[in-house]
């Protein structure tokens, strides 16, 4: 699909990542709280502290799968046209998510400045270092996902080569008679200390929960590489508990604040080398805790772009018909724009998160008693509404817009039109602007604009625009309900589009990747596809499979031509 190369897009537009940076990003984004603050928490457990381990471990891998799940039901939840005729709804989503994600990110960055300070330099005041640290935060935010993926795929085994190092380093100050000291179950604890322990776990685990936002890929894929830094995560969080339980007991390793940490400066390494091995460990916590702190923030700026599109939306309701027919396509200017004005939106809402962060961070610093009280909001207020609002969505079904707001196609029509021909000329819009092609006339006589349109009914033209993507997204704008294309039966494409290469192409490419379409819709070709705008879907199919099955002929589908497009492609023939 040809692209626009002229606009740039740095924030929310590059999350093609593969899936090898997802399984090291995410290593990252669970090793960052986990060995920091769950070693001492378990540690009254004792060895029953690994079932806690395991438990938890588990948990977070099924709250992977379900969030998966939920993905590929409702994949379009990242996209701005989710439930756009229920905006009132996606409030109260975003509101919810952009909360968990606030207070996660606020308990983060003050974990991270305690750290700092503490371990580097605790001369230096709070408010400064943890300013530094947001203004960081705040520049990498405009990188997006696959910025902070490429850097976290080169520094991986620079930063986790080092923490095995250390850990095998310290094995050879394991105490057996600490790992041996014996577990009072009912005295120390109970079973349900254990499955507390579980939950903690779990807890500090809880960023898988933003798979739901990732992009361009599979389920099968997302599952394979956050699985993967699960299990990584767990036989790291394993063989460091055994570590510290055994270099410390477990009565002096739960109260100490940041084991992991202290641990690092208690190896011994012959030379002069490394004096400061916590010192230079650190980095690994730096890294870590940097990973899942920007995750935090720059899914948090999402949402709350998305909340101001909704209520945008919700605002300007009353006048949608006014402006629909303004809306059938976007001239360059406009466009330009458009962009624009999110690229504001998208700064106040990165000032909004980073001042709401660094707010709640002075709280926290506070002390006392409120740093309990906001423990306990996350661990039995926000972690579990995420969990109630995640399965909710798994179990309402294949989308999150009711059926009475929906509606459902079952023909969509693509060609290509002359840029001299009435069909562009005589559109009202075309009065504002002068539209170039993206094509080359030169080389390409059948050069023209890219025509599409679902069969709604007459009230809504066929859409106009340089590609196929504009084109759909522009005519599903001007629709008064969400249109459904999984009941789609036929797709009727114009001889015109299939003579042409270039279009061919970029209709194929926009098919693969956007699964718009269903692979078992039937496939027409038309010579004029704009006298066909009544309900002739049903009709085309129950046609297409007669005449078919008494002539013995195959039927043609979407994925037939997608099957033979793509190994066309790579050279099969």
């Amino acid at each position: 699909m040809t692209k626009n190369m002229s606009t740039s897009y740095t924030f929310a537009q590059n999350e093609s990542i593969s899936p090898r940076q997802l399984y090291r990003l995410y290593v990252f984004n669970l090793l960052g709280v986990g060995t920091l603050v769950l070693p001492n928490n378990l540690a009254k457990l004792g060895k029953y502290g690994f079932i806690s381990i395991a438990l938890g471990v588990f948990m977070a891998w099924l709250f992977m799968w379900i969030v998966s799940e939920v993905r590929e039901q409702k994949k379009s939840i990242y996209d701005r046209s989710f439930g756009k005729t229920t905006h009132a709804k996606m409030l109260i989503y975003d509101l919810i998510i952009v909360i968990y994600e606030l207070s996660q990110a606020a308990f983060l960055a003050w974990i991270f400045v305690k750290l700092i300070r503490d371990s580097l330099i605790p001369d230096e005041s709070f408010t400064v270092v943890l300013l530094v640290i947001m203004a960081v935060c705040a520049y990498a935010l405009s990188g997006g996902v696959e910025c902070r993926a490429r850097v976290y795929e080169v520094v991986f085994f620079f930063v986790l080569i080092p923490l095995a190092a250390m850990l095998l380093f310290a094995l050879s100050d394991v105490r057996l008679d600490y790992l041996m000291i014996k577990d009072r179950v009912g005295v120390d604890f109970g079973i349900a200390d254990i499955f507390a322990g579980a939950y903690y776990v779990f807890a500090a685990s809880i960023s898988v929960f933003n798979i739901l936002f990732v992009r361009e890929r599979t389920a099968s894929q997302i599952r394979g590489s956050v699985s993967k830094a699960i299990f990584t995560y767990a036989g790291i969080l394993f063989l460091l508990y055994a570590v510290l339980l055994g270099n410390f007991g477990k009565y002096s390793l739960s109260e100490i604040e940041f084991p992991a940490v202290v641990l690092m400066s208690d190896v011994q390494i012959k030379g002069s080398f490394f004096k400061r091995a916590d010192a230079l460990m650190l980095s690994v916590w730096f890294f870590t805790l940097f990973s899942v702190l920007n995750m935090s923030l720059y899914y948090a700026v999402l949402r709350c772009e998305n909340f101001a599109e909704n209520m945008r939306k919700i605002i300007f309701t009353f006048n949608k018909n006014q402006h629909s027919c303004s809306n059938k396509q976007l001239g360059s200017d406009r466009q330009k724009s458009h962009d624009n004005e999110k690229s504001t939106m998208r700064s106040w809402c990165i000032i909004f998160v980073i001042a709401v962060t660094v707010t709640l961070a002075y709280i926290l610093e506070s002390g006392g008693e409120i740093v309990k009280k906001y423990l306990g909001f996350l661990l039995c207020i926000a972690i579990p509404v995420i969990v109630v609002l995640t399965i909710g969505l798994m179990l309402t079904g294949c989308s999150a817009v009711e059926l009475e707001e929906r509606c459902f196609p079952t023909l969509a029509a693509v060609d290509i039109v002359d840029v001299g021909t009435d069909e562009i000329t005589d559109k009202e819009v075309t009065d504002n602007k002068e539209y170039v092609s993206h094509r080359d006339v030169s080389t390409n006589e059948n050069s023209g604009y890219i025509e599409f349109y679902y069969n709604m009914d007459k009230s809504y033209e066929p859409e106009y625009a340089d590609d196929i993507k504009t084109a759909v997204d522009s005519f599903e704008d001007r629709l008064s309900q969400k249109a459904d294309t999984n009941h789609l039966k036929v797709i009727l494409i114009g001889k015109t589009l299939r003579k042409d290469k270039t279009a061919y192409s970029d209709f194929m490419e926009y098919c693969k990747t956007s699964k718009k379409f269903p692979r078992n819709t039937y496939v027409c070709i038309a010579d004029d596809i704009n006298d066909i705008f009544d309900n002739m879907g049903d009709y085309y199919e129950q046609k297409i499979n007669k005449e078919n099955h008494e002539d013995g002929e195959p039927i043609i589908t979407l994925g037939t031509l997608l099957d033979d497009y793509t190994n066309e492609i790579h050279g099969a023939w």
